[in-house]
């Protein structure tokens, strides 16, 4: 009998639905240390969260037939090495984009109403109405720079457009006039992005290209009342040069849910700092979702299982892999 491996943590009706769906055709194989799943050596299909997959781990299960991330996000897995070896990697492509959108806006409606700050004066006995009115904001008029324009970055451009914003972004794909005219967007190099922009939304993978795209030549070209989010990954903005934008606001705020580290260390840099809102990379994470991610898992698993091709939207590495793509 074939395995699969369910390797991180998931929620609890997770387990339940991958059990019902896949125990009749596969051994099901629970891992949930990062220093297990590197010791073992006959995987076959993966479904990955929290955890990574490396080059070492590749080379190490030569039975790997598959490689399926439970969400979007596919910097935790060697794409190169599984594609050297012909090993599709998979994600659940468009299955979170509602609930990270939305998880995007709440962060900047946060930041813009200070939220966080009038919360714990209320229950600290403080009735000020007055502190943040100078600096609070409706996202109604604003310049909404999206770095990204994928399924999400798509889905935030809707949404904000439905509040009255005005949507730019950058993109190293851009889209056709067609497309961009039925979103009612405007391409512009990331530089006058930049400029321009009252709120910066990323919306991309993290790869070698992306890494500290957003450093200090970049947070120094935003205006000064404007805010940044990142509620794709870490490490996309250098954390160093973003901590001391906010200590010295040169920008607004920013509001995170994702880090170079994860967990965020509790020395870390942005601790203490006033203007900045962080959540656990949970953008995704949503009651609402676990069903719809579990049935796109299962049906890239039996896909790979029965010889059947892989959809393009949802295989990374088709490209470079000799496993057919639909």
């Amino acid at each position: 009998m074939s395995k699969v491996t369910i390797a991180g943590k998931y929620p609890e009706e997770a387990y339940s639905l991958l059990k019902n769906a896949l125990s009749d055709k596969f051994e099901l194989e629970y891992i949930t240390d990062q220093e297990e799943l590197n010791r073992t050596s006959d995987l076959e299909y993966v479904i990955l969260r929290t955890l990574k997959i490396d080059k070492d781990i590749i080379m190490n299960n030569e039975t790997l037939k598959l490689i399926q991330r439970w969400g979007a996000g596919y910097d935790t897995v060697d794409i190169r090495e599984a594609a050297k070896r012909n090993i599709p990697v998979t994600v659940a492509n468009g299955i979170n984009s509602c609930a990270v959108a939305e998880h995007t806006i709440l962060l900047i409606l946060a930041l813009y109403r200070h939220l966080v700050q009038l919360n714990n004066k209320v229950k600290a006995g403080v009735w000020d109405r007055t502190t943040y009115a100078s600096n609070s904001y409706t996202i109604n008029g604003k310049k909404i720079g999206l770095i990204g324009l994928g399924a999400i970055g798509k889905m935030v451009a809707l949404k904000t457009q439905a509040l009255g914003a005005e949507v730019a972004y950058y993109d190293l794909y851009r889209l056709d006039k067609e497309q961009e005219g039925s979103l009612n967007v405007k391409f512009l190099e990331l530089d006058e992005l930049l400029k321009i922009s009252d709120i910066v939304s990323i919306h991309l993978p993290l790869t070698d290209g992306t890494v500290d795209l957003i450093a200090r030549r970049e947070l120094d070209m935003m205006k000064k009342n404007a805010v940044i989010v990142n509620t794709s990954r870490g490490g996309i903005i250098k954390e160093n040069d973003l901590a001391d934008a906010l200590l010295t606001r040169n920008i607004l705020g920013a509001g995170l849910d994702s880090f170079e580290k994860e967990p965020y260390p509790r020395d870390g840099k942005f601790n203490g700092i006033d203007n900045i809102i962080m959540t656990p990379h949970i953008g995704g994470t949503v009651a609402d979702l676990v069903e719809p991610m579990a049935e796109k898992v299962v049906d890239n698993i039996m896909r790979v299982y029965e010889n059947k091709g892989l959809n393009k939207r949802d295989y990374v590495n088709y490209k470079d892999c000799s496993y057919p793509a639909d």
